[in-house]
């Protein structure tokens, strides 16, 4: 009787490694699937910021570009009335000399 005493023991024994391997082996694979589920939310969550970043680097792009054209045409309207002025004195220089030179000839009648 002592030997199947012991042959029971060594058989529950058995059994309870046996169960506790396969919960051990269950632990390892639901920390591998929470593991492999982090590591796809933490993916996702660098794809997704990387876009957002993405967006704003083109939006910050674009008023750049944006600024730069409405100061190009500033500058530009600038030059073009720089120009029209100096263009007008000129003509009013010009004028002047002309009118001088006209009444030194004709002894200013």
């Amino acid at each position: 009787m002592s030997n199947m005493g012991q042959s029971f023991q060594a058989g529950k024994a058995q059994a309870q490694g046996e169960c506790q391997a396969e919960r051990a082996a269950q632990c390892v694979r639901d920390g591998a699937g929470a593991t492999a589920c982090a590591v796809t939310d933490t993916a996702g969550a660098a794809a997704d910021s990387a876009q957002l970043q993405e967006h704003r680097a083109a939006g910050t792009v674009q008023q750049a570009a944006e600024q730069v054209a409405q100061t190009a045409a500033g500058a530009a309207a600038a030059v073009k009335d720089t120009v029209a002025g100096a263009a007008a004195a000129v003509k009013d220089t010009v004028a002047g000399a002309a009118a001088g030179a006209n009444d030194a000839v004709t002894g200013g009648h």
